[in-house]
């Protein structure tokens, strides 16, 4: 009887223990209840086309447009190190229209970011994308991470490009990533990834692959934070 009693005792001293390191691993946030991880924001990525009127093409019309994309970061301005917030590759769906749409939600440590760092993810030679169309075959030029779909003269186009390729966005100043949920915008013109200066280039023509997959990724100039997703710093 007293074994029973002193196991009892351990067990429920165990219980305690575990709702102790529950409760800490949890935590409360500022605003009342045990809702997201202690010392984390829910922090959501979302993209807009910041097309002008003057950016306007006379023959390309883009339809459609999308990438494969893996491990979007923020670098942390203490030491330079990234903050990983979402791991793919996962298909990213832009709207031509110039509506705002979210790239993904994580959770993120809450500290002072300085810029957002994503890959343009080519698929591996056995890798299964979650869209078919980023994958021909195995081969090099048989596989791609940006597609974009329109009309060139009137003309039916699909560019896909065929690399892999880091993009690098500076916000404009550091920002305090510190509360329960946030938002930060991501700014493209995709109307920029088909000029070449100011002159128009065909996208059926394979000499323009390399000034085209350059447009592509510097086309993403901009971050801010837009809790309000008004696709405007806030």
């Amino acid at each position: 009887m007293k074994t029973l009693k002193l196991d009892i005792t351990k067990i429920l001293l165990l219980i305690a223990v575990l709702l102790l390191l529950l409760f800490q691993l949890t935590g409360c946030d500022e605003n009342g209840g045990i809702t997201i991880p202690s010392g984390v924001s829910e922090l959501t990525v979302s993209v807009k086309a910041d097309d002008t009127a003057l950016d306007n093409p006379a023959a390309i019309v883009i339809t459609e447009a999308k990438a494969l994309i893996s491990e979007v970061e923020f670098e942390k301005e203490s030491n330079g190190k990234d903050e990983l917030h979402q791991r793919g590759p996962f298909v990213m769906n832009f709207n031509t229209n110039g509506a705002l749409v979210e790239m993904g939600t994580q959770y993120i440590i809450r500290d002072n970011y300085t810029k957002i760092k994503f890959l343009l993810h080519k698929p591996e030679e056995t890798e299964i994308p979650a869209d078919p169309e980023f994958k021909e075959g195995t081969a090099a030029n048989q596989r791609f991470s940006f597609i974009i779909k329109g009309t060139y003269n009137g003309s039916s186009f699909i560019y896909k490009s065929k690399q892999s390729a880091s993009v690098v966005i500076n916000f404009t100043q550091t920002e305090n990533i510190d509360i329960k949920k946030t938002n930060v915008t991501v700014l493209f013109n995709k109307l920029k990834w088909f000029k070449n200066g100011s002159a128009e280039v065909n996208p059926n023509d394979p000499q323009f692959e390399s000034l085209i997959d350059n447009n592509i990724t510097s086309s993403f100039s901009e971050v801010f934070r837009d809790d309000n997703k008004d696709g405007q710093p806030d």
